[in-house]
């Protein structure tokens, strides 16, 4: 996606007192913004690497991200963060899960800049995934490979989620729409 050399700005989405930042950290990447929905993990992450210049921690509900700029974030992450929002039917999704990670993913793409994109790992099926991924106000171009899964455990996917520019999202709607008249 992009190297350390890039300095890119890099947000971990509901981060958890996970070791990703640190990993990330060791390899290079120095901008790096951690949020998470509880405030007892901020606080405890924040004051367990006080001394890493260049992770930071904040408090925030990931289908509301107010504190972040838009067009602001080369790189957002997520292991686990859409996961928790889903139950249900794979088939049939209940309301809320499409509520939930409708407003999610539309806030993702909302702070992501314009050449950005949007890293996100998980063992569900990715055509029922998928859906979840393209709701409305959101234009991705969608890569997703296999991550992991041997010896007989379960596949882990992993999706790379590049953010369409506006003039290319712009000309593929005028496409359709000229498909649409005629």
């Amino acid at each position: 996606v992009r190297g350390p050399e890039t300095a890119p700005k890099i947000i971990h989405l509901g981060s958890g007192d996970s070791t990703i930042p640190q990993d990330f950290w060791r390899k290079g990447y120095k901008d790096q913004l951690c949020v998470d929905f509880s405030s007892v993990v901020v606080e405890t992450m924040s004051q367990r690497e006080s001394e890493t210049g260049g992770i930071n921690w904040k408090q925030a509900d990931v289908r509301e991200m107010d504190l972040i700029l838009s067009e602001s974030v080369d790189i957002a992450f997520d292991k686990g963060t859409l996961d928790a929002m889903i139950h249900g039917s794979p088939w049939d999704p209940p309301d809320d899960v499409l509520d939930n990670t409708g407003r999610y993913i539309r806030e993702v793409f909302r702070v992501l800049k314009s050449d950005a994109s949007f890293i996100y790992i998980t063992y569900r099926q990715p055509h029922f995934i998928k859906p979840l991924l393209e709701c409305g106000g959101v234009d991705w171009d969608i890569q997703v490979d296999t991550v992991g899964g041997a010896d007989g455990s379960f596949d882990y996917y992993g999706f790379v989620l590049k953010k369409l520019s506006p003039p290319f999202a712009a000309s593929t709607e005028r496409k359709t729409q000229k498909v649409d008249s005629g």
